[in-house]
């Protein structure tokens, strides 16, 4: 089932630098980051593997959306949770400052922690909101943290600063669907959630390609939940069956679905990777 995963996804890549224009950092393995992903899923040290926690399907979806990103577990830029019977991908602060640095209309990037008793002053300047002082001291390194601002500069070097306070902070973290990153590694996450907000609109105003910035934005999108937790495990069985049973549950869950997002049959602008498309990469691996 490994190499079966692993060598649809790598395919799907190759048909998609090949076909649809996805363009990879040039130094970038996509072999590599699947493997050392793999080793990270595998891993049972510690009880079950997730691996065995989570459906084909959604780690299919998480691997081939985390190689379009360019991204490695190797290099601290992703994290893998598990949701139920779902893997879900979640971007690291130093994976969202890779994806930043590829776009075209940005040029440098960065976000910092603010804590208690730092000497930290906003301003304005032509209307627009920015940081006048930040002094941080090595006596509040251990202090609780106060806010978080990130600095995306552009091509015409304007620098755009993004502020949250640590009650915003925590307001976004509540409607994540899962805490554990949050609570192991609070100022990472906290500089990684400023710089989200920020990131929005240069990834969204960027010329590059729809792939790359779909599945980022289906990575930031998988993060969070509104609904209850449910079971969204496929039978993997459907996988490779060329017309998938639906059963009631399946329907129900497709109408949940459809109320967060409407469904679209061709691919459009920043679309990200679809259930269908990840279940065509088994599809094509049972045909040969």
């Amino acid at each position: 089932m490994a190499n079966e995963i692993v060598a649809s996804v790598n395919n799907r890549i190759t048909q998609m630098q090949k076909n649809e224009g996805l363009k990879l950092p040039a130094n970038y393995s996509p072999s590599n980051a699947l493997n050392s992903a793999w080793l990270t899923l595998s891993d049972n040290s510690k009880g079950p593997s997730l691996l065995d926690k989570t459906s084909p399907q959604s780690q299919a979806k998480a691997l081939l959306n985390m190689v379009i990103q360019g991204l490695s577990p190797a290099k601290n830029q992703v994290y893998f949770i598990p949701y139920g019977k779902d893997l879900t991908l979640m971007r690291s602060y130093f994976g969202s400052l890779a994806i930043l640095k590829r776009l075209d209309n940005v040029k440098d990037v960065w976000a910092e922690v603010v804590r208690e008793g730092d000497n930290f002053q906003i301003g304005s300047d032509r209307g627009r909101t920015v940081v006048k002082v930040f002094e941080p001291r090595i006596e509040n390194q251990d202090n609780p943290i106060a806010g978080a601002f990130a600095v995306i500069v552009d091509n015409n070097g304007t620098e755009n600063f993004t502020i949250m306070t640590k009650k915003q902070i925590d307001q976004s973290w509540s409607h994540a669907k899962t805490k554990k990153v949050q609570q192991e590694f609070p100022e990472e996450m906290a500089k990684r959630t400023v710089l989200n907000r920020a990131a929005k609109f240069f990834i969204n105003s960027s010329s590059d390609n729809d792939l790359l910035l779909g599945a980022v934005n289906d990575t930031t999108a998988d993060e969070y939940d509104n609904s209850e937790p449910r079971d969204v495990t496929p039978n993997f069985d459907d996988l490779i069956d060329s017309k998938p049973k639906e059963d009631k549950k399946h329907v129900a869950d497709a109408d949940q679905d459809e109320q967060r997002e409407p469904e679209q049959a061709e691919r459009s602008e920043h679309q990200p990777v679809t259930d269908k498309e990840v279940a065509n990469l088994f599809q094509g691996q049972a045909n040969k």
